[in-house]
């Protein structure tokens, strides 16, 4: 067993001493940037949209569904990255806060998508998971 210098271990305890909750304006700030993540991706694929992404159906014209499902990986990549976040600032978080990450269903519902589902306003929903 190797001994640690004690400026070391003093390190080591102020470390874990430094750990401070997430502040409301932390979490509103993370919140901003991921619909600005999100809205900059949708913006992004919308623009390389082409005339043969689309099908013409009884109710007019609509996306083909390789494409609906490119929205829904969107949303689902800022929701991972969202979830990824908050497990590395789970030491950071409420203990009730902690309890959502044992709970994808109800982390999803906390962002704010009801039923983990979202209505893209483009004729179709996403189901989160």
């Amino acid at each position: 067993m190797t001994a640690l210098p004690l400026h070391a271990e003093e390190e080591t305890v102020a470390a874990t001493e430094k750990i401070q909750p997430i502040t409301q304006a932390e979490v509103q700030q993370s919140l901003t940037e991921m619909q600005q993540r999100l809205n900059l991706r949708i913006e992004q694929w919308g623009q390389s949209l082409q005339r043969d992404d689309f099908e013409w159906t009884w109710h007019g014209r609509k996306l083909k569904q390789s494409k609906r499902q490119e929205v829904c990986d969107i949303f689902q990549q800022v929701v991972n990255e969202m979830y990824q976040l908050m497990v590395e600032n789970k030491a950071r978080l409420r203990p009730e806060d902690q309890k959502l990450l044992s709970n994808r269903d109800g982390f999803i519902e906390k962002l704010g998508y009801q039923n983990n589902r979202v209505n893209t306003k483009m004729g179709f929903d996403c189901r989160l998971h």
